[in-house]
C-alpha cells in the first residue's frame, strides 16, 4: 500500500529535463519547426508546446534563440563523455570540401557518381549553401564558397575541412586551450550545431562539430521560428 504522503504518478526524474523534454529542445536545436518535432515523436503539436512551456519555465528562458543557446546537455550524455579517458570522444569524420559552384559539384557528386542528398540548407527549392551526401557508408559534405578560417587568402573553392563530430565539445575545446593549439571560439550555428576550427601541426583545418542528440548532420532543417 503507498504511502498516504507519497505523491502519484511516474517518480522524479534525475536530469533538469525529462527525457521527452529532452527529445523535443533536441528538435528545436536541429532547427525544427514544431510540426517536425510532432511528425518526429510521433506526437501532436499540442504536446511539443507543452512540453517547449515546461522547459521554458524550468530553465527561465523564453525565446527559441535562447533554448538554442542554452549549453545544457542530459546527465546520461555528460556522464557517458566523464567515462571517457580523455572526457570526450570522437564519433565520425566526414569530409567537408568547399566548392565555387554548387549546382555544378551536386550535378556531379549526385548525378555521375550516384550520391544521394541526405539533407541540405537552405531546404529546397532554394540553391543550398551547404548539402550532406551519402553512398553505402561512404558520407561527403559539400560547402559553397569560402569554409576555412583563412579562406579569405585562398583561391575559391577546392579546400578540404575534415570534420570531426564529437561528444564533449567543451572538454576537447579546452584542452586543446590548455595546449595552446589556438581553437577558435565556441559557435552555435543556425541549424543547430555548436563547433569551433583548429589547425594540426601540418596546417590542415578541423571542424570540431557536435549537435544536440540527433545523427550529426542528417536532420538539419532551416530553423523556422514558428509559435510555441
Amino acid at each position: 500500500m503507498p504511502h498516504p504522503y507519497t505523491r502519484p504518478g511516474r517518480p522524479r526524474h534525475p536530469d533538469i529535463l525529462t527525457p521527452a523534454e529532452w527529445r523535443v529542445l533536441t528538435g528545436l536545436r536541429d532547427g525544427l519547426a514544431n510540426a517536425e518535432i510532432a511528425a518526429a515523436g510521433n506526437c501532436s503539436v499540442e504536446t511539443v508546446r507543452f512540453h517547449l512551456r515546461n522547459i521554458r519555465d524550468k530553465l527561465g528562458l523564453r525565446s527559441r534563440q535562447a533554448l538554442r543557446d542554452w549549453p545544457g546537455r542530459p546527465v546520461e550524455r555528460l556522464a557517458a563523455a566523464e567515462r571517457e579517458p580523455r572526457g570526450w570522444r570522437i564519433r565520425e569524420q566526414i569530409p567537408l570540401i568547399a566548392v565555387p559552384d554548387m549546382p555544378r559539384a551536386l550535378a556531379f557528386y549526385k548525378g555521375l557518381l550516384g550520391m544521394e542528398v541526405i539533407t541540405s540548407w537552405p531546404d529546397p527549392p532554394a540553391v543550398p549553401g551547404w548539402a550532406a551526401l551519402a553512398a553505402g557508408a561512404a558520407r561527403l559534405m559539400l560547402h559553397q564558397g569560402h569554409h576555412r578560417r583563412d579562406d579569405a587568402a585562398r583561391p575559391r573553392g577546392g579546400s578540404i575541412t575534415l570534420t570531426l563530430y564529437v561528444d564533449g565539445l567543451d572538454a576537447i575545446h579546452a584542452s586543446l586551450l590548455a595546449a595552446k593549439a589556438s581553437p577558435t571560439t565556441i559557435e552555435r550555428m543556425p541549424y543547430g550545431a555548436r563547433e569551433f576550427y583548429v589547425s594540426d601541426p601540418n596546417g590542415n583545418e578541423l571542424a570540431i562539430v557536435e549537435f544536440a542528440l540527433s545523427d550529426p548532420g542528417y536532420t538539419i532543417k532551416r530553423d523556422r521560428e514558428d509559435q510555441a
